[in-house]
């Protein structure tokens, strides 16, 4: 059983495309999910701020061939040059592929397929103007509610199985060379025995790049950098690893084999639970629109004044017994006979036929006397 699997485009049903749902039938007083939103842009903000540290130490290492610092890392420059390099311009790439396809699913306009793609849902929270992203994402949010926790695992696992090849081969190696170096400037400038327990330990490691700042600002920047790039991978490839356990353990046994995949599975349950919220709004609207005209109703009728009629479905009218304009009369079929369609027959003499004419009957002649036949001899025939 894999974990991917996409709906064909030609397979979408009307109600599963934005140009279905309206969007201000989307509304919510929680202040949940206001600062769910605001979560939203703070992380956008932080993967800004991931990929402006990333090319700038690219730019550190390829245009002016040196390690920003006095610190030196345990890979050696040379080879850790490469490796830096070669990750960020793989982090750009596999962003530049992300946007692409992400583009994509919104082009195709299916909510349930853009809610799928960890990217093309943020695109479609933060359009401004007559996008309407906050609407949009709280349309994510209603898809997001479920009173099943498989349903919420499912996700988890779907959305950070998303980010493996970032996690792994974007951002794995460098963050291997990170580490190896914060810890060369806690060897170097920390004394091990002086750190009892963690807190004394991060305590003791702000300060010491407190004092390297006063020497260089710039190796305060690139080790801090370090630090905020891989506090960040940490909790992504935490995520990616639990993600893995819930797959192997119970996501494994618990998808039906008719799904097939982890991908199928969760896009069945979003445009099943897209289904549901889209009648359940379609009904209140039309629930709301029956209640304004009965209210409209009954204040025409304490003014005395007529109801106003509603759109109402137009039939042809057949017959019209108070209009004036009479149509005409269908004609009354008649039968002739058939003697007053033809002519008369009479004979007429020299007419050709295909017949030979018949010999004329006389009564007069009745009485005459058939003549024998001859008969010849018989000695005469032999």
């Amino acid at each position: 059983m894999g974990c991917s699997g996409r709906v064909k485009v030609q397979d979408l049903r009307p109600e599963q495309k934005w140009d279905f749902i309206s969007l201000n039938d989307f509304k919510t007083t929680s202040c949940f999910a206001y600062l769910a939103y605001g979560y939203l842009w703070i992380s956008l903000l932080i993967s800004v701020a991931v990929y402006a540290v990333d090319t700038f130490t690219a730019v550190n290492l390829l245009a002016f061939d040196k390690w920003s610092g006095e610190i030196e890392p345990k890979v050696p420059f040379k080879i850790s040059k490469w490796i830096f390099a070669s990750c960020i311009i793989a982090s750009w790439l596999n962003v530049g592929y992300e946007h692409m396809r992400a583009m994509r699913v919104m082009k195709r306009g299916a909510v349930a397929e853009s809610f799928m793609d960890s990217l093309a849902v943020r695109l479609q929270c933060i359009r401004l103007g007559k996008g309407r992203g906050y609407r949009r994402f709280l349309v994510f949010a209603e898809l997001t509610k479920s009173k099943k926790g498989a349903e919420y695992v499912a996700l988890f696992t779907y959305f950070s199985f998303q980010a493996w090849i970032r996690i792994i081969f974007c951002q794995g190696p460098r963050q291997v060379i990170n580490a190896l170096t914060l810890y060369s400037v806690y060897t170097a400038k920390l004394d091990p025995n002086n750190a009892s327990d963690v807190g004394s330990f991060l305590s003791t490691f702000f300060k010491n790049i407190e004092l390297l700042a006063n020497d260089s600002n710039q190796q305060a920047v690139v080790l801090s950098g370090m630090v905020f790039t891989l506090v960040i991978w940490i909790f992504g490839a935490l995520s990616l690893l639990l993600a893995m356990f819930f797959w192997l353990f119970f996501l494994w046994h618990y998808i039906p084999n008719a799904d097939g995949t982890l991908g199928r599975y969760c896009e069945r349950k979003v445009e099943k639970r897209l289904s549901r919220i889209v009648s359940v709004k379609v009904n209140k609207a039309i629930a709301k629109e029956e209640e304004r005209r009965i209210r409209a109703d009954a204040k025409a009728l304490k003014k005395g004044e007529k109801p106003a009629v509603g759109r109402q479905a137009t039939l042809p009218v057949l017959f019209d017994s108070k209009s004036d304009d009479k149509l005409p009369q269908m004609p009354m079929l008649s039968r002739n006979d058939t003697m007053t369609t033809l002519p008369l027959y009479s004979s007429r003499p020299g007419t050709p036929s295909g017949q030979p004419p018949m010999p004329a009957l006389e009564l007069d002649q009745l009485d005459q006397k058939r003549p024998f036949p001859n008969r010849t001899v018989t000695d005469s025939s032999t």
